[in-house]
């Protein structure tokens, strides 16, 4: 018996694993689970952070140089601007007293910029500039903002300025703060102070819109509350030397949410009442005239970056400022989105290795589209495609989550465990391209769909990353059953062939077994 040889599989049989190569599987799978995980974390804040990275901190338009200064004075010695945040244009037709001031003075009808949030269309007005050229894209600009305002062009007049808010929130007090007098948070009544150029900042009717939607009775009430407010204002000024000019940032989806293009979220109102305001109604204003307009009528000069012109006045030297201006902007920037997240193409590479390295079987290849195709479509039939319905960040966050995990449950589903690497795959490929159309895409765009894409498709490769570090792509089922026939000894021949089960045999029986006539 010493002298026998050792047992050798059948042909067709596949040989066990050794300790060495189980310990290399185990290795690899914790590496890729790793690399999964370090992916889904990137992916997930390039999402977060995909709007504040397309903030420019010194936007071309900066080169351009100030103009003279003015000589004179405009029609009126003080000018007090209401911010009424959120308002749509219909919302503001039912107005009583604007309603009124609009009869009386100028009524324009016109258009926020995009993107419609509160702080670009805010610098927009100030500045007279489009968030575009202005560099300030999303709410969380960094720090103050550098462009002329007319904050800047009041202080160097010799004017005082104050901004004063319903809000806690300090951050519209902060964008112009070197050129501001007094700054008044969560002042409900707007008091205003003895200054020469008042901003006024009202919030609760955005947040209304936000808690309840821009046609809830809640939101009526706000707008009813706002309409108050700007009366008792308007009763405090004379119209003969002073003006008062009523804006609004943006407007506000039917359900709540601005950001995008709507036509509820760009259409705005802006009337100018008292000194220097013709009685008349028309249309073609934009959120950035608002700034020229206010220079023009305190008389401090154009505003050096401005490309927004006077609704009430204009002159020659105005005229030629917004022309350097424009052609600046034009000349030194594209105007484009020029942004790839790094982790994207990483992720495609990634996944590429990691797909390669893995055993091909077809019905993970077959399905690895199920999941970027589950969440498209869902992403498509909820109408999440556009910058508002991101507003509301929890919300925003927990529709994603419903929808990627309806994509990932269905991914293995149809595909199991094994199809998560070649679905992540799909997926980076997929996120590319969108991020590479969106690049292309110009940052003040007619439909801003696009621009929009690359936070919810980051959004689902992170998830899918994620669910690859937390279930890892082999099934455990499997894996235990392979395991449980390495441990059962092996079985008799004629019952290894009843049972699919491949059998050993002695190499030197071998001829004996095919000998005629022979039996064990």
């Amino acid at each position: 018996m010493s002298g026998m040889a050792a047992p050798v599989p059948r042909e067709g049989t596949r040989a066990r694993s050794t300790p060495r190569d189980m310990i290399g599987q185990r290795v690899h799978s914790l590496g890729g689970r790793a690399f999964a995980l370090a992916l889904g974390v990137g992916a997930a804040y390039a999402a977060f952070s995909y709007e504040t990275e397309l903030n420019v901190r010194r936007p071309a338009v900066l080169r351009v140089l100030a103009p003279p200064a003015p000589r004179g004075r405009g029609p009126a010695a003080r000018v007090v601007w209401v911010l009424v945040d959120g308002l749509r244009l219909d919302a503001s037709r039912q107005m009583t007293v604007l309603n009124r001031l609009r009869a009386e003075g100028e009524d324009i009808l016109a258009r926020a910029e995009f993107p419609t949030f509160s702080g670009p269309n805010f610098v927009a007005q100030a500045s007279g500039i489009e968030p575009a050229a202005s560099g300030v894209l999303s709410n969380r600009y960094p720090g103050e903002v550098p462009l002329d305002s007319v904050f800047q062009r009041a202080k160097l007049a010799g004017f005082r300025t104050a901004v004063l808010t319903t809000d806690p929130d300090q951050g519209l007090s902060e964008t112009y703060a070197s050129w501001t007098d007094e700054a008044h948070l969560e002042d409900p009544d707007l008091h205003l102070p003895a200054a020469d150029l008042v901003f006024a900042h009202v919030g609760y009717v955005d947040a209304a819109a936000h808690a309840s939607g821009a046609t809830s009775s809640a939101y009526h009430a706000a707008v009813a509350r706002a309409d108050a407010a700007i009366g008792r204002i308007a009763r405090t000024l004379d119209p003969g030397r002073e003006t008062l000019i009523v804006t609004s940032d943006h407007g506000n989806l039917d359900q709540g949410g601005h950001g995008g293009s709507e036509r509820t979220a760009v259409r705005i109102p802006i009337v100018v009442w008292g000194a220097g305001a013709e009685t008349r109604r028309r249309p073609g204003g934009r959120g950035r005239d608002v700034g020229p307009t206010i220079a023009s009528l305190l008389g401090i000069g154009p505003l050096s970056h401005a490309t927004g012109r006077s609704l009430v006045l204009g002159d020659a030297v105005a005229a030629r400022q917004r022309a350097r201006a424009r052609a600046t902007v034009s000349t030194f920037a594209t105007l484009r989105v020029d942004h790839v997240p790094l982790v994207i193409p990483i992720a495609v590479i990634g996944f590429f290795i990691l797909a390669a390295r893995s055993r091909r079987r077809r019905r993970p290849l077959l399905t690895s589209p199920i999941y970027a195709g589950v969440f498209a479509g869902l992403l498509l039939a909820t109408h999440t495609l556009s910058f508002s319905v991101s507003n509301d960040s929890a919300f925003f966050g927990a529709r994603l989550l419903t929808l990627t995990t309806l994509a990932a449950l269905s991914q293995l589903h149809l595909g199991g465990r094994a199809s998560l690497v070649p679905a992540a795959l799909v997926t980076s490929l997929a996120v590319l391209g969108v991020a590479v159309a969106a690049a292309h895409q110009p940052l003040a765009p007619a439909d801003g769909t696009v621009r929009f894409l690359p936070i919810p498709a980051l959004a689902g490769l992170a998830f899918v990353c994620l669910l690859i570090a937390a279930m890892g792509t082999r099934g455990r089922r499997r894996r235990r059953s392979t395991l449980r026939a390495e441990a059962t000894p092996p079985a008799p021949a004629g019952l290894g062939r009843l049972l699919g089960e491949p059998d050993l045999v002695e190499a030197s029986d071998v001829g004996r077994l095919e000998r005629p006539g022979y039996t064990a």
